[in-house]
């Protein structure tokens, strides 16, 4: 027998452990003598008795010799990455946006809609082949749920199109006898009574919003076009969805500010909007922390020359943002990340029926890719046919299991060699930005939610 490359054990003040392992996600408490017992293993298998050794093993805390971890990763990956039954669409009908935030790239400019309106907002005949390529795919993939989000641009800058686009899926839905599941990613600024109660009989399964802080801070970065803040607008339409019983996620924006983030929470908590699930997501300034990147990982030389953004975090401290801002949150009482512990399911992007369609019918893997042009990865064409590129082919031959230095990770069960998209952008092997995140401070709030009797852990 061995113990598994993925253990980690954390000191817990009676000076017990905690046990973790990244591949199965088992999660233990053990005493001083066991830790010992289980760290060497091969030669102390004897004093471990019958029922122990069943829970160790069935936990994958030890193993047999010939057994061979990275080969159950790269089968658990490509069980997900190619199964047809977890196909999902997101569909942006417009690149436009009511908003005009200073790190938005995901937006085009008014002035570009009356010269070409056909670039910013789906054309009745690629509405026709997105219809089309959707149906065509979701019966070949034979299952039974359609889930469509709507992204943008602000999707919602394009109400009766997305009315119509799903008044025609819920038809097509019922006479298949499929469940048709909706969410918009959106800023939440347009939504209104008539139009919840529209969404209803969609069977709106959650809408996420964003924020950028405080009320300050956000207005600072999230405003109208006019330069009014948007902050009063979203908390009041966020209890408008609630109070309609729509399950609201929040993205919160990791800036330049993000040690505020505390100051959001306790307001929304306050307003008794605490009932949603909160995550922070960094905002990345691509001339800024491309080169930044680039220079971490040596792709360019540390004397190249680089600046520093008005709004993102510099790279090397994204860490620490994104744990800051879980343990805020975990400590107000908001829902934590849906993400378990354990083994990850690699992201939508890296799944070969997740589909991500442009105004224009192009095709991404990301919906963080909308509007870049170098990441797309194929296009609907008239036919509904789904014409690949060969992006689209490099895209998914990622496999983080042939890394050298992934294979040498403890922390590769959970982060998969990181963002591909960030990958590609900055044409690196792997992209740590997420992995040590999902250490010691991460497993640390499972465990007290897990167990919350359990001694205080050691800082």
């Amino acid at each position: 027998m061995k113990p598994s490359f993925y253990n980690m054990f954390i000191s817990l003040e009676d000076g017990s452990y905690a046990l973790h392992n990244k591949l199965t996600g088992a999660l233990l408490v053990v005493d001083e003598e066991t830790k010992a017992i289980i760290t060497n293993v091969t030669e102390r298998e004897d004093e471990i008795d019958e029922k122990t050794m069943h829970l160790l093993r069935e936990n994958g805390l030890i193993l047999e010799n010939h057994e061979d971890e990275l080969l159950k990763i790269r089968y658990r990956y490509d069980e997900i990455r190619y199964n047809p039954q977890l196909v999902s669409f997101v569909i942006a009908p417009t690149s436009l946006c009511n908003l005009s935030c200073c790190y938005c790239v995901q937006r085009t400019d008014e002035t570009m809609a009356d010269k070409n309106p056909e670039i910013t907002t789906m054309s009745d005949s690629v509405v026709e082949s997105v219809l089309s390529f959707v149906k065509t795919m979701t019966e070949a993939c034979n299952t039974r749920t359609l889930p469509i989000c709507f992204h943008g641009g602000e999707p919602l800058m394009a109400k009766q199109l997305v009315l119509r686009i799903l008044q025609d899926f819920d038809t097509w839905c019922r006479e298949h006898s499929l469940d048709l599941k909706t969410s918009f990613f959106t800023n939440g600024t347009l939504f209104d009574e008539s139009f919840i109660e529209e969404m209803q009989g969609y069977t709106l399964h959650f809408v996420r919003i964003t924020f950028d802080g405080p009320e300050e801070i956000h207005n600072q970065f999230r405003h109208f076009k006019n330069g009014e803040g948007t902050y009063q607008k979203i908390v009041t339409n966020i209890g408008m969805l609630l109070d309609a019983k729509i399950t609201v996620k929040v993205h919160i924006n990791i800036n330049k500010y993000y040690n505020r983030i505390p100051e959001l929470l306790d307001d929304l908590k306050e307003r008794g909007l605490n009932n949603i699930s909160v995550e922070p997501f960094p905002v990345f300034d691509p001339f800024a922390t491309i080169p930044e990147i680039q220079k971490f990982y040596g792709v360019l030389d540390e004397s190249f020359p680089s600046s520093e953004s008005e709004y993102s975090v510099f790279f090397k401290d994204m860490v620490k943002a994104r744990t800051y801002l879980y343990k805020a949150a975990d400590k107000r009482g908001f829902k934590p990340p849906t993400s378990p512990l354990g083994m990850w399911t690699p992201c939508d992007g890296m799944r070969a029926y997740h589909f991500v369609v442009g105004p224009c019918g192009e095709v991404y893997k990301c919906q963080g890719c909308i509007l870049m042009k170098n990441l797309h990865v194929g296009r609907i064409r008239e036919d509904g046919f789904f014409e690949k590129y060969p992006l689209f082919h490099k895209w998914m031959s990622i496999d983080p299991t042939t890394i050298e230095k992934c294979q040498k990770c403890q922390y590769l069960p959970s982060c998969g060699g990181g963002c591909v998209a960030a990958r590609h952008l900055g044409n690196l092997p792997y992209f740590c930005e997420v992995s040590s995140f999902l250490g010691e401070d991460y497993i640390k709030m499972s465990l007290k939610r897990k167990y919350p009797d359990i001694p205080q852990q050691k800082e």
